[in-house]
């Protein structure tokens, strides 16, 4: 059985680094990961540098 969890990666180099790293980090932590869909970007400026987002929706195994 899968469920299905939201996750927000960051990056300071693009969306799509951020979309990598949200899914990394649940991998890492030993998730079993099986597709993901990216649900949106985002972006914000700290300390005068960009932030990149992205909100993931992660389908892993129960």
């Amino acid at each position: 059985m899968l469920k299905m969890i939201e996750v927000v990666g960051t990056s300071d180099q693009s969306w799509a680094a951020a979309a990598k790293a949200a899914v990394e980090r649940l991998v890492a932590a030993g998730e079993k990961v099986h597709f993901f869909v990216l649900l949106e970007d985002r972006g914000t400026v700290k300390a005068g540098k960009v932030e990149f987002q992205a909100i993931v929706k992660v389908a892993v195994e129960t």
